[in-house]
């Protein structure tokens, strides 16, 4: 595309509106299949939000790579399978956290930092490493390697960080469940 001062711009790709061998556009699949596979997805794992998360998600894929998944013969089956997958490795991490987590980090255990004072105190008392570890994998869910990147460590750095700082919040609460004894 030319431009006045005779430079060019690139033209933009627009994904949705592209169609594939004489199938139907990204953005006209999307708005017929949209919400019948949250729907169907949210039956599927009884979480709707959840499932609107995984139906989005799989939906961003599909579009990137609409030439490949436009040509099946259903791709709502294709978007299906992939949003059943995010959903169950969400399922599954949530599940492995839950597990492996002191009880000071599990989601029944978690109040508003703002309106407990045991917590507010404990985490006040720890490191900006250590404050921010927490933050960004229990109050933002965010898992390893989110966090690594937005703090520019290492995953193994979270993993170590994330541990001793539970430790030291649950010895400093009174949790029984604490490596070591309660204060």
């Amino acid at each position: 595309m030319a431009m006045a001062d005779g430079g060019f711009a690139a033209e933009p790709t627009n994904f949705a509106s592209s169609t594939v061998g004489g199938g139907q556009s990204f953005s006209t699949f999307f708005a017929a299949n949209r919400n019948s596979l949250v729907r169907a997805l949210a039956m599927t794992i009884g979480d709707s939000s959840l499932a609107a998360e995984a139906v989005d998600e799989a939906m961003t894929r599909a579009v990137q790579r609409w030439s490949k998944v436009g040509q099946y013969s259903k791709p709502e089956g294709w978007v299906y399978r992939v949003a059943y997958n995010w959903a169950t490795s969400r399922f599954r991490r949530r599940k492995r956290d839950y597990e492996y987590a002191p009880r000071i980090a599990r989601p029944e255990a978690s109040v508003d930092p703002e309106f407990d004072p045991t917590i507010e105190a404990a985490l006040a008392n720890m490191s900006d490493e250590h404050r921010a570890v927490l933050v960004l994998r229990y109050f933002y869910d965010w898992d390893v390697q989110a966090t690594a990147e937005a703090l520019e460590i290492s995953p193994g750095t979270v993993k170590s960080r994330t541990s001793r700082a539970l430790d030291a919040m649950a010895k400093e609460i009174g949790d029984p469940s604490a490596n070591g004894t309660p204060s």
